[in-house]
């Protein structure tokens, strides 16, 4: 196990290297130059000549590369020393095109933002998957079997941001109650209050999000769940005697849940990433709108940390599934 880890953590050391190539070069090199944005069009030629060797305006790409993730790491070390230590006063090296201020700092407080909604739509559209997708396939084919079909594919069929506009419009304008931001705007509130409305800002985004992931997945757990049952093993320990629970909860489930397993390598990036509709939709300033904002105005450093760091979790998030598969699944032996 242990040598197995090492590997795949030098494997992925190569992979993050590759990555951090292309994902460079696809952003320095297309159409149009993100260094440009820098330059101020109200200085004369000689301050703009200053300012252009200042930022590496037309340094070869190699140079640029190297000075920014030097910049990168400097940055990177200096935010986790002040997460887990407090450090010291640091001079930020990367700093947004646009909004001038330092690059990883400011991911760190956005993810913050984007975290609770991102988890707490994570923990429903997993908490309600599992038991109804299991339900559904116990009783196959049953009025209860279908009428979860049913929603679960017009949960579907209807898109998200469709459902969360009628319900922001709906919230606002019928009962008056604000659902946007992640706290109630204008009004001071501490203790309890603050507690509740965060819980409610919170709440209602995240079950909006989570309705077309969890009929999603429930359908998959449906799927995987009467596949095992059709199993020989299966049809033999009911043979042998062995109660319905025993069957499906202890034989059958087990091996059944092996591919969601897999499915957990995504989490990472996505607690990360977040979602771009819903936090534009219910104005929540979060990681995954900064960050669609800075790719439309080819902010080169906020869009390359952020490949940079999300391919690291995502490999991270690969390497975590794969170790958990072996512990659930005695046939699966890491080499």
């Amino acid at each position: 196990m242990v040598s197995y880890i090492i590997r795949r953590l030098l494997q992925m050391g190569l992979t993050l290297f590759v990555v951090s190539i292309l994902s460079f070069l696809i952003v320095a090199l297309s159409p149009g130059d993100p260094y440009a944005s820098q330059l101020d069009p109200k200085k004369s030629d000689a301050d703009k000549e200053r300012q252009r060797d200042a930022v590496g305006y037309d340094d070869p790409v190699v140079q640029k590369y190297l000075k920014f993730y030097g910049d990168f790491f400097n940055d990177l070390g200096a935010v986790v020393a002040k997460v887990f230590g407090g450090g010291e006063d640091h001079e930020w090296k990367l700093n947004s095109f646009t909004a001038k201020e330092p690059v990883l700092p400011t991911m760190w407080r956005k993810m913050l933002v984007t975290l609770p909604l991102v988890l707490v739509t994570t923990l429903v559209v997993w908490t309600l998957s599992f038991p109804i997708g299991v339900y559904s396939a116990l009783r196959r084919n049953s009025v209860q079997d279908r009428a979860i079909t049913v929603l679960a594919y017009a949960l579907i069929a209807f898109p998200g941001f469709w459902i969360s506009l009628l319900l922001v419009s709906f919230l606002t304008n019928s009962l008056k109650l604000p659902v946007v931001s992640p706290e109630t705007l204008g009004v001071q509130l501490d203790g309890p209050r603050w507690f509740f409305d965060a819980t409610w800002h919170v709440a209602v985004p995240a079950i909006i999000a989570s309705l077309t992931g969890a009929a999603v997945l429930t359908r998959y757990v449906k799927g995987q769940m009467l596949e095992v049952m059709d199993q020989d093993y299966i049809r033999t320990a009911k043979a042998k005697g062995l109660d319905a629970d025993t069957v499906y909860y202890k034989h059958a489930l087990r091996p059944a849940s092996l591919p969601f397993v897999t499915m957990l390598a995504g989490l990472l990036p996505s607690l990360f990433g977040g979602s771009v509709v819903f936090e534009a939709i219910f104005s929540w300033p979060g990681l995954g709108r900064w960050v669609f904002e800075a790719v439309f105005s080819r902010d080169l450093y906020i869009v390359v940390s952020s490949l940079f760091i999300g391919s690291a979790l995502t490999l991270i998030g690969i390497l975590i599934s794969d170790i958990l598969l072996s512990v659930a699944d005695p046939r699966v032996r890491l080499s």
